[in-house]
């Protein structure tokens, strides 16, 4: 998402002043009557350009008013994607813990008993790899069409959330930029846009309890 010029605002401003300029001249042209020599009349002098400017003045915090009004929607809805590529994050890795509980520890206790190793899996297989390096060990599983099919998916939807990440704390770089900026800085303490939180996903790389067993 790109940042706009300061010269790009600048010729903005411009046109839309000459617009409201024009604008006012066309007003003035076809409901004022003109002077003797045909010119255009005006209320009072120097009434076009100071008319073109309020007219511009209005027009500009309008619609600076509207792109930060897309810019919050933008971050609430790259937000709620980060919640939806997660909760789909967490019923695929609930899938890989029951099949790895299910059919590793079937396996442990058909070969060498259940007593000599984990009768329990204690450890939580978090992501796609962990589930990869699990699968190494267990090649008539990783022969299972459905299994893999899930490994896939789980690998899509982790990029999916990853990305979806990245692109909320985007827009959200580019709202909290932009609210500061004048002369939105009037506009966000007028109707109190508040600064967008970056994303954080520290708590996500903490060990979980039953990891530890506790």
């Amino acid at each position: 998402m790109k940042k706009e010029n300061i010269a790009i605002q600048i010729l903005k401003i411009l046109g839309t002043y000459l617009a409201g300029c024009l604008l006012w001249l066309l007003i003035f042209s076809t409901f004022m009557p003109a002077d003797e020599t045909g010119a255009t009349t005006e209320p009072f002098q120097g009434a076009i350009c100071i008319l073109g400017i309020v007219t511009a003045t209005i027009v500009v915090l309008v619609m600076n008013y509207n792109s930060m009004q897309k810019a919050f929607q933008k971050t609430k809805s790259t937000f709620s994607n980060i919640k939806v590529f997660k909760d789909r994050t967490d019923r695929l890795l609930e899938k890989v813990n029951k099949v790895a509980d299910k059919y590793m520890s079937h396996e442990e206790n058909v070969q060498i008993g259940v007593a000599e190793k984990r009768t329990k899996k204690t450890k939580v297989i978090r992501n796609a790899q962990q589930f990869q390096i699990e699968l190494e060990n267990y090649p008539d599983l990783k022969a299972n069409q459905s299994v893999m099919e899930l490994l896939s998916q789980i690998k899509d939807t982790e990029n999916a959330y990853a990305q979806s990440k990245i692109n909320y704390n985007t827009s959200a770089e580019y709202y909290n930029t932009l609210i500061h900026s004048f002369p939105n800085n009037i506009l966000r303490k007028i109707f109190k846009f508040k600064d967008a939180e970056f994303y954080s996903d520290d708590e996500e790389n903490e060990v979980t309890d039953e990891e530890l067993g506790i």
